[in-house]
């Protein structure tokens, strides 16, 4: 990893860091995590995590990634697509489009970008269901990130996803583990 003099994060409750909660009732998560780790090798730092719980890939397009561009940062992360994948009717298809198009709109303000493949969802039962759509769209943000030069954390091939134990008891949300785990990984 590249040293950066500023970092955004972008995305939903995975970005928020929602599972890993700190003393005060806010949240940690990978890209505290992962900022902290930066920091070090690049004192001065500039951080912001706009990622908002609940957010679809599409909110994230019009709301974060504008308010992210008007902060000029050298490194973007984008993780969404998550909770559109829940939605039943919802096509992978369309939303490699819209990721598409965010990524684009990054890199043409001048940002490195951080982009996230979905985990595979195989260990868990109810998000099974969703696997197919979910395995079609990580397809979709590898090419992406091959297209536009983007740096790229596959939590689809990260096996150690898989643990139950690094998953809150909703299983949509990593603990505290599975975040410091994520933020290694996109540290490498």
């Amino acid at each position: 990893m590249g040293e950066f003099a500023s970092f955004a994060a972008l995305g939903d409750s995975f970005t928020e860091g929602v599972g890993d909660p700190l003393a005060d009732g806010r949240c940690r998560g990978w890209a505290d995590r992962f900022a902290e780790h930066l920091a070090a090798r690049r004192p001065g730092l500039r951080y912001a995590n706009l990622a908002i719980r609940g957010k679809l890939l599409s909110e994230v397009l019009d709301e974060q990634v504008p308010a992210v561009i008007g902060m000029d940062p050298d490194l973007v992360s984008l993780a969404a697509g998550g909770n559109d994948l829940l939605r039943p009717r919802t096509d992978p298809d369309d939303l490699a489009v819209t990721f598409e198009i965010a990524v684009g709109r990054l890199k043409a303000a001048g940002a490195q970008v951080l982009v996230f493949t979905g985990f595979d969802p195989k260990a868990f039962p109810v998000l099974r269901l969703i696997r197919g759509k979910s395995a079609v769209l990580t397809m979709y943000i590898r090419e992406i990130a091959a297209r536009h030069g983007c740096l790229l954390v596959d939590l689809w091939t990260m096996r150690i996803l898989a643990d139950r134990r690094l998953w809150t008891p909703d299983r949509l949300h990593l603990t505290p583990d599975g975040h410091r785990r994520v933020a290694l990984l996109a540290g490498e």
